[in-house]
């Protein structure tokens, strides 16, 4: 690809984002609009999103999208999440704004497997040698609703030693399994 120089340039200091994590880290992220000028200028705006498909699971609270990105008949898919936002008597605030910021995780992280921002999600340096984050406690709970789910067994064990890139991994592949499940009980059940 032509504009791996232009996809793959750090940020400026403004444009990345810190937020607290769960467990007291410092999180580092760039907002969605810097990723889209960073598509706009590495494809000069030829390039496209979609959401491919969409889950929101009430019970459990949580959204999650399929979006593709497509751009020099380049194709990157990948999921997105997002917990439904609740309002103080527990039903939820703005399911739009939730599907919403789902895709927008979903875009940023198909952008990151062009290059945009992946440096940001690479191990970090502490003390001169590379030590790669733990999974977040969010990451950790997910994959324990969805192996519930899936009527999976739970391995606390494996679960506390995942890093984060590896519980991003993980949470694809069950996602993936969980869908392609629904499909296979759709079709069982006459497509219904």
């Amino acid at each position: 690809m032509r504009n791996r120089e232009i996809l793959e340039r750090r940020f400026t200091k403004k444009e990345v984002k810190t937020r607290p994590g769960p467990s007291g880290e410092e999180l580092h992220y760039v907002e969605t609009a810097s990723v889209i000028q960073r598509l706009n200028e590495a494809f000069d705006g030829d390039w496209s999103f979609e959401i491919k498909e969409k889950e929101i699971d009430l019970e459990n609270g949580y959204i999650w999208v399929l979006g593709r990105l497509q751009c020099e008949g380049v194709v990157k898919e990948q999921f997105g999440f997002k917990n439904i936002t609740l309002d103080a008597s527990g039903k939820p605030l703005d399911l739009g704004f939730d599907l919403k910021a789902a895709a927008s995780d979903a875009l940023k992280k198909c952008a990151t497997l062009l290059g945009v921002g992946l440096y940001l999600y690479q191990e970090e340096e502490e003390h001169g040698e590379r030590v790669a984050r733990l999974a977040t406690e969010k990451q950790k709970a997910f994959i324990r609703d969805l192996l519930r789910a899936q009527g999976k067994k739970i391995d606390e064990e494996r679960i506390a030693q995942l890093t984060s890139q590896e519980a991003s991994i993980l949470i694809d592949k069950l996602l993936a399994g969980g869908s392609a499940n629904q499909v296979k009980k759709k079709e069982k059940e006459g497509g219904k």
